[in-house]
């Protein structure tokens, strides 16, 4: 497991009246209704914090909250997430569904995204993005899809990040560490509940899983 370090807190934004699921646009377009192949995602926990936040389906205006019960989890392990993780507006993971790589259903949430980028976003942020690849990991026998995408407006070189090629000739092992943090976490919890497939697949997987989202969320409503 990674060594401790400290980690910065924060606190939900006071909720605003707007939906981070359902009135945030996913897809960037032109002014012409051009897609561009830009992404917008939610932030919910920023890079370098021990608290898991969230947006509530469940809840009325979809409110991002601090989950306790997770944060506790995180302080318990103790090593910061060093990525920043969010989800796709606009998205929904149907448990009715099997997975077709894996057999497994969707996990009643919006899709997962974790950004690559070393820029910490802040809590209920919305970020533009460019989806790189996505891994699965099968926790509690569902299909938790998490997609790879670089923040486009941060600073450095990954935001340029075109594939997961240039990620790990941008940042070595950067792909690696995020995925490795993710395995530890999730094992530590010693329930043995979750895999985690290490195998990154490309973008062509990362946005057909978003189209999947946003035709199940126009399903559910």
């Amino acid at each position: 497991q990674p060594e401790a370090r400290a980690a910065s807190r924060y606190t939900a934004p006071p909720h605003s009246g707007i939906s981070l699921w359902h009135d945030v646009e996913l897809e960037e377009r032109t002014w012409l209704d051009e897609p561009t192949g830009l992404i917008r995602y939610v932030n919910e926990i920023p890079l370098g914090c021990l608290q898991k936040f969230e947006v509530m389906p469940h809840l009325p205006g979809n409110a991002i909250e601090e989950d306790p019960k997770g944060s506790s989890r995180l302080a318990a392990f103790g090593v910061p997430v060093p990525f920043n993780y969010g989800c796709f507006p606009q998205t929904y993971r149907d448990p009715r569904e099997l997975d077709a790589l894996h057999g497994a259903p969707g996990d009643d949430d919006p899709l997962d995204v974790l950004d690559l980028c070393g820029k910490p976003m802040g809590v209920g942020e919305v970020v533009r993005c460019r989806p790189l690849g996505a891994v699965c990991l099968i926790d509690e026998g569902e299909a938790d899809w998490k997609i790879l995408a670089v923040n486009v407006d941060a600073e450095g070189p990954l935001a340029e990040a075109r594939s997961i090629e240039d990620v790990e000739r941008i940042a070595p092992g950067r792909v690696q560490e995020c995925l490795q943090w993710i395995d530890d976490f999730k094992q530590s919890g010693g329930k043995g509940e979750a895999k985690l497939h290490f195998e990154v697949h490309k973008a062509e997987v990362a946005l057909a899983l978003i189209q999947i989202g946003r035709a199940s969320c126009r399903e559910r409503v």
